[in-house]
């Protein structure tokens, strides 16, 4: 297997090892860590969060 195939697969086990409710914030993806945001709400509609982080970025330019 090639390198690009282990970090694949140590991701995939990071995000399936965590189990029951996850509470709290988080910093907010795309901020360069000056936002934080609910981590329940950003995994409950990850789609969401980043289409408006898009429509945002494309209304300043």
């Amino acid at each position: 297997m090639d390198k690009k195939d282990n970090g694949a697969k140590s991701g995939n086990v990071a995000q399936s090892g965590c189990t029951g409710s996850v509470t709290g914030n988080m910093v907010a993806p795309g901020t360069g860590g000056a936002v934080q945001t609910p981590r329940d709400a950003f995994e409950a509609n990850t789609k969401a969060y980043f289409d408006n982080l898009h429509n945002k970025d494309k209304a300043t330019k």
